[in-house]
């Protein structure tokens, strides 16, 4: 019971993207795989960002757009 809850353990942490990513023999490589992820979510984080204020503003200018003007009647004169 015990070494299956420790294979199943073991292919759980091999399975993350984190150790997925490090390469054997690289003291730092586990560092450097974080560091990545890191960089990555920040820039996702930026564009996710950038594009809900990009949204925002074009809801915001079709809110306070003004409603279309009526055309002008056309009165026909009596006869």
């Amino acid at each position: 019971m015990r070494t299956r809850s420790i294979v199943l353990l073991a292919g759980l942490l091999a399975g993350t993207p984190a150790l997925a990513q490090v390469q054997p023999g690289n003291p730092n490589a586990a560092n450097e795989s974080l560091a990545r992820q890191g960089e990555m979510r920040s820039l996702q984080q930026g564009q996710t960002s950038q594009s809900n204020a990009t949204r925002m503003e074009i809801q915001r200018n079709e809110l306070t757009r003004p409603a279309p003007s009526a055309a002008p009647a056309i009165v026909v004169p009596k006869r």
